[in-house]
């Protein structure tokens, strides 16, 4: 297994100043083979003056690759769709992540399936794979909704970010995992969740994450059950929390890099 730590818990989408560089030096110290990297603290960090060429040097002194860049914004607005395929191929190009994660907006219709189709083609054009993720707050929410979108566009770039937080709150089950196969998953994105103290899905998703292993989610069985289906590839680890989000980043990454690495060792001893 190959883990990744995801930046978005200190993005600026949080209003935070944008702080890659820290951040690469950090998941790096603590033993991650690979970082995440939001694309909102990348264009961010350019508008400040430090260039991605300058990012893409950091994570060459660290020794550690990008996997995924986070995110592309796919809908049914063609023109809007390709400009945040620019964004992300302008900096995929420099950055070479293995994946991007795409998000979609709106039901899948003709025009979801084209545009969506027109990414994975462009990146992989650069050899770069496209994931889409499921979110309990979108019309693409479950496993089965994301199976659908990949059927419809027939594209072998195309795979499935299967996240766990949002395999629990949302309407998979667990035949849908299951049954998923192994050649459609392009990676896995970790985190647990205490119980829920509202109904905002997407306050909890965003704020409220915690380590492995400290809340209420059955981990042990959703690592178990990919490690049947012989999932070893890259885990993601995207713990977006408040309290996390004002930590010490090095104490942040060491923690849940461990935490983490214990409940899919666990899993791998117990298949």
């Amino acid at each position: 297994m190959r883990y990744s730590f995801n930046t978005f818990n200190h993005s600026t989408y949080y209003g935070l100043p944008p702080s890659l560089p820290r951040q690469i030096a950090a998941a790096a110290a603590a033993g991650y083979d690979h970082i995440g990297l939001d694309l909102l603290s990348v264009l961010a960090h350019e508008r400040e003056g430090l260039p991605v060429s300058e990012l893409a040097a950091h994570l060459g002194r660290h020794d550690l690759p990008c996997h995924e860049l986070v995110s592309l914004s796919i809908s049914a607005d063609k023109a809007r769709t390709l400009r945040s395929l620019e964004h992300v191929l302008r900096v995929a190009r420099v950055l070479r992540p293995e994946q991007v994660l795409c998000v979609v907006t709106g039901e899948i219709d003709d025009a979801v399936v084209a545009n969506t189709a027109r990414c994975a083609g462009s990146l992989a054009e650069e050899g770069v794979g496209l994931s889409v993720e499921f979110l309990p707050t979108r019309h693409v929410d479950s496993i089965p909704e994301a199976l659908r979108l990949w059927e419809r566009v027939a594209h072998p770039n195309l795979r499935l970010v299967v996240e766990s937080w949002h395999f629990f709150r949302g309407p998979s089950t667990w035949a849908d995992l299951v049954a998923l196969p192994l050649d459609r998953i392009g990676f896995v994105q970790f985190a647990d969740a205490p119980a829920p103290v509202t109904d905002d899905t997407h306050h909890e998703s965003m704020h409220r994450r915690v380590l492995p292993g400290r809340g209420v989610l059955d981990l042990d069985r959703f690592c178990a059950t990919l490690a049947a289906k012989g999932y070893d590839d890259v885990v993601s680890v995207e713990l977006l929390a408040d309290d996390w989000r004002t930590a010490d980043l090095h104490t942040f990454t060491e923690a849940t890099l461990a935490a983490t690495r214990t409940a899919w060792e666990t899993a791998a001893h117990s298949t």
